[in-house]
């Protein structure tokens, strides 16, 4: 049993990291996709990237050192199918005229790992027919295909890593695991009687797409904000240095020209949409519906970062001057409160919006701004929607 709870324990510690950063794509492709977050729909893709993580640990793992590997003289591969039966028959106390051999018989190893490989792949029919809606032969085609990168990962000796196979390629692997992609895709109408279909789930998130969410805005802010900016401010650092021009400094190139250029004039060419909000299906317009224009989204961002941001960052630098540093001079405590203050009512702003669940924060108030979801919704998806909750 050890054998097999060693890699599954150590896809439990690989997991959290592949999680953090599959998150980012996984969170785009919903919100393009749908419009809204599904609790269900993260933990039902979660834990397939988890079952997959932790069969490929079981397939590789133990991982032998390679000098122990460039010993082994055994075979490479079989290509004779149902060897395992024939091993089974004559190694284990089986006898189909003797009840009494046929527990036994299931104890010993000549079943169990033959038992492994079958169950191995059954999860992967389940979430092929559950999530995926994969037909049954499309479910033995794929099936047969992760066993056979599988067997191809055993056969190459980890991709190259060792001189030699050190584990056996085995066609009766391909079968069991084809098998077990089957049984899973067989018995996954029976189990997914008691859970959500996978219609319902798109029908629910569809529709509640069409209300722009915290977090569907923190997402295109991340990758606006986090991402684009950091390349635009590497760009055009690069490119001030080609021409040979003197320096910028460090708060044009590393803030004011990038977040200018991501946040104003993408958006300005781009129907309002900066490269986030576009990947996540929003876009900023006038209260009224209108498009939004050049000096009114320069106002806005003037206001975010112009104003908040900067406020934020100011109240940080001098309370660290004044208090941390003892530089306690009338100048420091006179822009400490400044900052502080402006500072106190940004937080208010941003807690009172979110605990509404208005999300419309002081500067789209004030530059008469707001943020729409451009993900169209059918009118099937409506209907689906109503009828499931009656």
């Amino acid at each position: 049993m050890s054998a097999y709870l060693g890699p599954v324990k150590t896809a439990l510690i690989t997991f959290p990291f592949l999680a953090l950063v599959l998150a980012l794509p996984f969170l785009v492709i919903v919100y393009r996709r749908y419009g809204a977050f599904s609790w269900w729909r993260a933990i039902v893709i979660y834990s397939f990237i988890f079952y997959l993580l932790s069969a490929y640990f079981l397939i590789i793992l133990p991982l032998p050192s390679r000098e122990a590997v460039a010993q082994f003289t055994g075979p490479k591969y079989n290509l004779i199918p149902f060897m395992a039966l024939r091993y089974f028959i004559h190694t284990t106390v089986f006898s189909p005229t003797n009840p009494h051999t046929w527990l036994a018989a299931l104890k010993q190893s000549a079943f169990i790992q033959p038992f492994f490989n079958i169950v191995l792949t059954i999860p992967f029919g389940f979430y092929l027919r559950y999530y995926f809606k994969r037909s049954v032969p499309q479910i033995i085609i794929m099936s047969f295909g992760l066993s056979l990168f599988f067997e191809l990962t055993q056969l190459s000796g980890l991709y190259g890593f060792y001189p030699r196979p050190y584990r056996l390629f085995d066609v009766d692997d391909l079968i069991l695991n084809t098998t077990g992609g089957l049984i899973g895709g067989v018995l996954a109408p029976i189990l997914m009687q008691a859970l959500p279909s996978r219609d319902t789930m798109d029908a629910k998130s569809q529709a509640r797409g069409v209300r722009v969410t915290l977090m569907r805005r923190l997402v295109a802010f991340f990758i606006d904000f986090m991402i684009l900016s950091t390349i635009v401010s590497l760009m055009i650092r690069f490119l001030f240095r080609l021409l040979g021009w003197a320096q910028l400094p460090d708060f044009l190139s590393e803030m004011v020209l990038p977040l200018f250029f991501v946040f104003v004039i993408w958006p300005v060419f781009n129907d309002g949409k900066t490269l986030g909000k576009s990947l996540v299906r929003i876009k900023i317009v006038r209260t009224d519906g209108r498009p939004v224009g050049f000096w009114r989204l320069l106002l806005r961002e003037a206001l975010l970062y112009g104003l908040a941001y900067s406020s934020l960052i100011g109240a940080s630098n001098f309370l660290i001057e004044y208090v941390v540093l003892g530089h306690q001079t009338e100048i420091n405590l006179a822009a400490l409160g400044f900052f502080g203050l402006i500072s106190v009512l940004v937080v208010l702003n941003f807690i009172w919006e979110t605990f509404t669940r208005h999300y419309r924060f002081f500067y789209d108030a004030w530059a008469d701004t707001t943020q729409i979801s451009t993900l169209k919704v059918s009118a099937d998806v409506k209907q689906h929607t109503a009828d499931d909750e009656q």
